[in-house]
C-alpha cells in the first residue's frame, strides 16, 4: 500500500513539476469536455506554479465568475464599461479581471490592451536594458473561454488587436509573457496557428478531431494518450508535451482563497468626453459598436 501511495505521489509531482517548468517555455492549453473541472483543476495548477516559482505574476481573464470568488491570486476587478470610463480599472498583477458583463468584442479588446501594455513595457526594457528584463517576473495570463481571444476569427480579424494577439503567440516568450488557455474543444475553438504552438493538458475528450491528433502523436511514443482521455473521470487530467505523457492524475480542489477587491476611487469626469458609454451602448453590438470601442480603448489612458 505504501509503495502504491508513493507511486501515485510521484506521478502527481512529475505532472505538476513539468507543467510549472514548461509554462516558462511554451503556451499551455487545457482542453476537455464541458463540466469536467477545467477551471477548478487549473486553479490548483496555478497555485502550485506560484508556490514553486516566486517569479510568476498571474493575470486571469474570466468571463463566468469561475475565478472571481475563489482564485490563487491577491486581487480581483469587476470590469465594466462604466468603471473603465471612470478610470476605476487598472493593469496590475496577481489579479482576476472579471469580464462577464462585457460583449465579446469588448472583452477581446480589453485583453489585447492589457497584453499590449505589458508587451510595450517589456519591449522597451529589452531594447534599452536587456539585463533588467532578465530580472523581471514572468507574466502568465489565464484565458478562460480562450476562443474569444484566440479563435480562428481572432487571427483573421482586420483590426488593431489582431497583431497584438498574433505577436503574443509567436514571440511573447521573448518578453517573459506566457499563458494557460482554457477551451472546451480544441479543433473547433482555437486558431490553427495557436494549436501548433501549445502543449496540452487534457481532461476527458470525445471530439473526433481532437482524438485524431492525439492518436497521431501516440504512434511515436510508448504511452498512449488516446485511451486515457476518452475514459478519464471528472477532475482527472494528463499533460501531453507532444513527446511524453504525464499522468493521469487527480487534481483536487484545494484553492480556497477569496481575492480582495482592488478599489480605485473614481476620478472627476472631464468636461469633454470623446465617447459616452450611455450613447453607444444604445446601438447594441455589431460593427459600429466594435469600431467605437476599439478606437476608445486604443486612446484610453490607464
Amino acid at each position: 500500500m505504501q509503495t502504491q501511495t508513493s507511486l501515485t505521489e510521484r506521478i502527481q509531482n512529475d505532472f505538476y513539476d513539468e507543467v510549472a517548468n514548461d509554462i516558462k517555455q511554451s503556451l499551455i492549453q487545457l482542453v476537455s469536455e464541458r463540466g469536467h473541472g477545467k477551471s477548478t483543476g487549473l486553479k490548483t495548477i496555478v497555485e502550485y506554479c506560484m508556490k514553486h516559482h516566486d517569479d510568476i505574476i498571474v493575470k486571469v481573464f474570466d468571463v463566468s465568475l469561475s475565478w472571481y470568488h475563489c482564485a490563487p491570486v491577491k486581487y480581483r476587478q469587476h470590469v465594466t464599461i462604466e468603471k473603465i470610463e471612470k478610470h476605476q480599472i487598472t493593469n496590475i498583477g496577481n489579479c482576476v479581471y472579471e469580464l462577464g458583463s462585457l460583449p465579446n468584442e469588448i472583452r477581446r479588446a480589453f485583453v489585447a490592451t492589457i497584453m499590449q501594455q505589458d508587451w510595450q513595457s517589456r519591449y522597451e526594457m529589452k531594447m534599452n536594458d536587456p539585463e533588467q528584463l532578465e530580472k523581471q517576473p514572468w507574466i502568465v495570463y489565464i484565458g478562460e473561454e480562450s476562443n474569444i481571444y484566440f479563435g480562428s476569427y481572432s487571427f483573421r480579424a482586420n483590426d488593431a488587436f489582431t497583431p497584438v494577439l498574433q505577436d503574443f503567440v509567436s514571440v511573447g516568450r521573448n518578453y517573459l509573457l506566457s499563458a494557460f488557455l482554457v477551451a472546451t474543444v480544441e479543433e473547433s475553438e482555437i486558431a490553427p496557428h495557436l494549436r501548433r504552438r501549445t502543449r496540452k493538458i487534457y481532461g476527458r475528450v470525445q471530439a473526433e478531431n481532437d482524438l485524431a491528433k492525439i492518436r497521431r502523436r501516440d504512434k511515436n511514443r510508448e504511452t498512449k494518450a488516446a485511451p486515457l482521455v476518452m475514459s478519464m473521470p471528472r477532475y482527472h487530467f494528463i499533460y501531453d508535451t507532444g513527446k511524453q505523457v504525464y499522468g493521469p492524475v487527480h487534481i483536487p480542489d484545494v484553492v480556497n482563497n477569496v481575492p480582495t477587491d482592488y478599489i480605485i476611487e473614481p476620478q472627476p469626469e472631464e468636461k469633454e468626453s470623446k465617447f459616452n458609454a450611455s450613447w453607444w451602448i444604445k446601438f447594441g453590438v455589431g460593427a459600429g459598436i466594435t469600431l467605437l470601442a476599439i478606437d476608445w480603448l486604443l486612446n484610453f489612458k490607464w
